[in-house]
């Protein structure tokens, strides 16, 4: 344990399943919290199977689960649920993803654990939330991009290749989880906190709904649609493209020289004919050269102006911020480093474990008999 970590000695207790679990698991881990991920026996996360397979275990588990331990216990028979009750005096934070009222179903509700353990912090991460009419709704990511809006700003039929909700949930779910674990220090009780995964989408779309109502001319449905030339990207001769953000009049003025476009200085920012027109222009000028050519020159001239990568390229690029993660069979891939800018969050981890590696070792370490062992194991 490193004590300069944040939450170094924090015990986490994960029965979560799937992708916001994971970005939550993932962000204590690096901060210094000891994750103890609870799987189905039979099965595990279903991560652990999702393609592309490393020597049988998904790349995705393998990625966001470095740094864990992994004990199977099937909550769903009395031995199991009788052993998460008593893992739970021991923990600082219990993590689940269950639809609602699923838990109290098998005597591991909020009061029950909270009667254990006052000071636990319980972290729900249902698809709806666990009060209204929604509350017992299931759904994924598309769901709630879908419900949320956020589909509707991308062009019809597109789907975006990223899970924005379950991220974003994820990420949230580390905010709150912190929040709760400070506000604990204070009352000495811990609290439900309710993170639906439908609010993964909502920072994302805060400024959108700010404009809904206020008719068009807004920067969402202006500068960030595209329609304006010192914010898009542009072909280049090599079949390449490069990304503008010269919003400021600095930087468009200087593209504006460098393109041999000065007439255009006043319009980095038209949407109506002028910047179309100065679009259309920068787009001749862009396919005459290289993409090469045109970041050097922009980087002597100070022009925000950066390639648009694919991720082989982008791995390359963020090398500083990638890490290495190791794999079944010996191997290694490239994943981002530590998501948050806390100092001392960048180590080495173990590797993402096996489904029940450590089952034995944790139930001993946190008081069972060999019995009790025995009768959760099988």
């Amino acid at each position: 344990m490193n004590a300069a970590l944040p939450l170094a000695g924090t015990v986490v207790l994960d029965v979560s399943r799937m992708l916001p679990g994971a970005v939550l698991a993932r962000t204590l881990v690096d901060l210094g919290a000891r994750v103890v991920k609870v799987e189905d026996p039979h099965s595990g996360d279903p991560m652990r199977l999702t393609p592309p397979l490393v020597g049988g275990t998904g790349a995705g588990f393998l990625a966001f689960f470095r740094g864990v331990e992994s004990v199977a216990i099937d909550l769903k028979s009395h031995a199991g649920a009788a052993a998460l009750r008593k893992l739970a005096r021991h923990a600082d934070v219990l993590v689940e993803s269950f639809r609602p009222g699923t838990l109290e179903r098998w005597d591991l509700g909020r009061e029950r654990l909270a009667a254990l353990n006052p000071g636990l912090v319980v972290v729900s991460l249902s698809s709806f939330g666990s009060g209204g009419p929604d509350s017992g709704r299931i759904g994924h990511d598309l769901n709630f991009t879908a419900v949320t809006g956020f589909l509707s700003e991308l062009p019809a039929g597109d789907l975006p290749r990223v899970q924005v909700a379950d991220v974003g949930a994820g990420l949230l779910a580390v905010s709150s989880t912190l929040a709760a674990l400070l506000l604990r220090t204070r009352t000495g009780r811990g609290v439900h906190v309710d993170q639906p995964l439908v609010t993964g989408p909502l920072p994302f779309l805060t400024w959108s709904f700010a404009e809904v109502g206020l008719g068009s001319g807004g920067v969402l449905d202006g500068i960030l649609a595209g329609k304006s030339p010192g914010y898009r990207t542009y072909g280049c001769s090599d079949g390449t493209r490069v990304a503008l953000g010269a919003i400021e009049p600095k930087f468009w003025g200087a593209l504006c020289e460098m393109a041999g476009i000065t007439e255009h200085g006043a319009d980095g920012l038209d949407t109506g004919a002028a910047g179309a027109d100065a679009a259309r222009r920068l787009d001749l000028v862009f396919g005459t050269r290289p993409r090469a050519d045109w970041l050097a020159l922009a980087e002597v001239l100070g022009i925000p102006l950066t390639p648009v990568n694919d991720l082989a390229e982008a791995r390359e690029a963020l090398a500083p911020r990638m890490e290495r993660t190791s794999i079944p069979g010996g191997g290694v891939m490239a994943t981002p480093a530590a998501f948050l800018g806390v100092p001392g969050l960048r180590r080495p981890h173990a590797p993402a474990p096996a489904l029940g590696a450590d089952t034995s070792r944790v139930l001993h370490e946190f008081g069972f008999t060999a019995e009790e062992i025995e009768a959760v194991s099988g």
